[in-house]
């Protein structure tokens, strides 16, 4: 399969792609089968910070399917014929609102005829997406038919430890109910993850109180939501989704050199060239941390420490 047939998935007509992916993928079989015989019950979700939160909310009456491998931008990233034949029997699609889920969602009927979606953003209230000029913030979020009404939100919900809190309940209360039979087990793990992440919480809160206010440079604005927790001001180089433009770049670096910055941190999903450009302009270097690590607390640990590495070199 080409790279033509891989956009022609996401956005042919309806009725020609599920005569196409039954066909290549599924051999022409219309029968769902499940991928191994352990009884599980299979979930999809976009990226692995929230493969991490589900296999923890279900432990061993779980398998998740991740659409993006690691290493791989889920904003770009268009998944190939052999992972599509993963989600087959996926019972469940857990939603935060990336661009390559609702590529997918048009065809998941398609794909995965058994899969119930779930917005896990229900809840939370969202930001907009830091690469479209929209002002103000949306309050108990639910999936949107169109789609230009969902790409105005910013998706990294998870890069808060507040949100991952509310994350965590949603995927119990989904879980509960594709699978009422372990429900108990399904809640009194949330509970325990929901203590961990309290805690977590707290120490992270207490590290950013000096820096309050303070500004902190990425290459990719994946940040605003820990940002907005932790009230600190995340300044992108991304320019609308694009590396910046000569000017745009200019203004950066004039903005880093007024703020003392001489730590910019960057996503090794994305092109470091602007960054490295800024780097070099104010005699500064690049820290290096990905939101997609799995691993959550690992995660905001290690974003925590990226932060205050970029803030401190203002000092």
């Amino acid at each position: 399969m080409n790279v033509v047939f891989l956009r022609a998935f996401f956005f042919a007509p309806s009725v020609l792609l599920a005569s196409i992916l039954f066909s290549a993928f599924l051999g022409c079989n219309q029968k769902a089968e499940p991928l191994t015989d352990s009884g599980k019950l299979q979930i999809l979700v976009a990226v692995d910070p929230i493969v991490y939160m589900v296999e923890r909310v279900g432990w061993e009456h779980i398998d998740v399917v991740a659409l993006t491998p690691q290493g791989q931008n889920p904003e770009t990233y268009a998944p190939t014929p052999g992972s599509l034949q993963q989600v087959v029997a996926s019972r469940g699609f857990l939603r935060v609102g990336l661009p390559i889920e609702e590529r997918f969602a048009k065809n998941i009927e398609s794909i995965a005829p058994n899969a119930k979606t779930y917005d896990l953003c229900a809840n939370l209230t969202l930001l907009p997406n830091p690469h479209r000029h929209d002002d103000g913030e949306h309050e108990g979020h639910e999936v949107h038919e169109d789609e230009e009404d969902v790409e105005s939100l910013d998706p990294h919900v998870w890069t808060s430890p507040a949100n991952a809190r509310v994350i965590v309940a949603n995927i119990a209360d989904a879980l509960e109910e594709l699978d009422p039979v372990n429900a108990e087990s399904y809640a009194a793990n949330a509970e325990a993850f929901d203590a961990e992440l309290a805690s977590l919480q707290a120490e992270v809160g207490a590290r950013l109180a000096p820096y309050e206010g303070k500004r902190f440079v990425v290459f990719h604005p994946a940040y605003g939501y820990f940002a907005r927790e932790f009230k600190l001001e995340q300044a992108a180089i991304e320019f609308e989704g694009k590396a910046p433009r000569p000017k745009e770049l200019q203004k950066l670096i004039e903005q880093a050199k007024a703020d003392g910055t001489r730590k910019l941190i960057v996503q090794p999903e994305f092109n470091r060239s602007s960054a490295q450009a800024i780097a070099d302009a104010i005699d500064g270097e690049l820290v290096d941390h990905s939101p997609l690590e799995k691993d959550y607390f690992v995660n905001i640990r290690a974003l925590t420490d990226a932060v205050v590495d970029s803030i401190g070199s203002q000092e």
